[in-house]
């Protein structure tokens, strides 16, 4: 008996090897290098290499903007993306999309700034700033705002190298742009509620305070799975990261999910046992972190 059991187990070892799939590599766009999109897919590439017998390497991007471009150019197989960028940045034929987490929208205005982010579409705003850092999530968001909305269509975006810079100009109302001062609203950016990077907390955190988005158009757009593609959503005292806020009551603002996407032509050249083994795994993968995440 003893030895049909070990013959028992040997041959589903060797069933299960025979699945893996050799020489097969998923490159993964991870986002920021250590940011929470790298280290999310850090771990669900971690099960995908467990379940599929494969090789998952993640790699840094510079954000939502690149990991769209690298995906479209074939550089990634899978990325994570908010989802305004997934209907709006170029992105290959045949993809899978899945929600993953929601991230806040967060308005941050500082000297001088404006409270309510839909005061932008007035005529005595238009000529102010909007501090964003080039190509990530918060620029992907700022732009399809005026394509949900031509009132907020020529905005006056104002790109940074880094948080850090966006968030001083923030605080000081303004900055020096070819020898002249650019008046700053305010800034964007977006994160999962209560994680707003230290690098606008750490040196800015009186000067800069939380206002709102609350303009009525940016509800009823759909993403690309036909989900609610911006939803209505309050800050609570434990989301702010000790900022304040522009009202006694909790800030309304707008969440955007993250979304996990694969381009389907990474299934290309298998065959339809491995097809199934790695889409399974991938699939299964995401399922089980994404699940993991809401409930931590």
């Amino acid at each position: 008996m003893k030895k049909m059991l070990v013959a028992a187990l040997a041959m589903m070892a060797m069933s299960f090897n025979a699945l893996a799939i050799e020489g097969k590599t998923l490159n993964f766009c991870g986002g920021a290098e250590g940011g929470f999109y790298e280290s999310f897919a850090k771990q669900i590439a971690n099960d995908v290499a467990k379940a599929a017998k494969v090789q998952v390497e993640v790699l840094s991007t510079e954000g939502s903007v690149s990991s769209a471009q690298m995906l479209k150019d074939g550089d990634c197989d899978v990325a994570i993306l908010q989802a305004d960028a997934v209907i709006s940045r170029p992105l290959p034929s045949d993809i899978a999309v899945s929600d993953a987490h929601k991230e806040a929208i967060y308005w941050l205005f500082g000297k001088g700034g404006v409270s309510d982010f839909g005061d932008m579409s007035d005529k005595e705003h238009k000529n102010k700033g909007i501090a964003v850092v080039e190509g990530s999530g918060a620029e992907v968001t700022l732009r399809n705002f005026g394509n949900v909305d031509k009132d907020f269509k020529d905005l006056n975006i104002i790109v940074f190298d880094d948080w850090f810079s966006a968030a001083k100009a923030a605080a000081d109302g303004k900055v020096r742009r070819a020898k002249n001062d650019i008046p700053i609203a305010g800034m964007v950016y977006i994160g999962r509620p209560g994680n707003i990077s230290s690098e606008i907390t750490g040196e800015f955190k009186e000067d800069l305070t939380i206002g709102e988005i609350d303009v009525s158009s940016f509800k009823g757009v759909k993403d690309a799975i036909g989900g609610q593609l911006y939803s209505t959503c309050e800050l609570t005292d434990k989301q702010t990261n000790g900022l304040k806020t522009s009202t006694r009551l909790k800030p309304d603002t707008y969440c955007v999910n993250a979304q996990i996407v694969y381009n389907n032509e990474l299934f290309d050249g298998l065959d339809k046992k491995d097809v199934r083994l790695l889409r399974k795994s991938l699939d299964k993968a995401i399922v089980q972190n994404v699940r993991q995440q809401r409930v931590q």
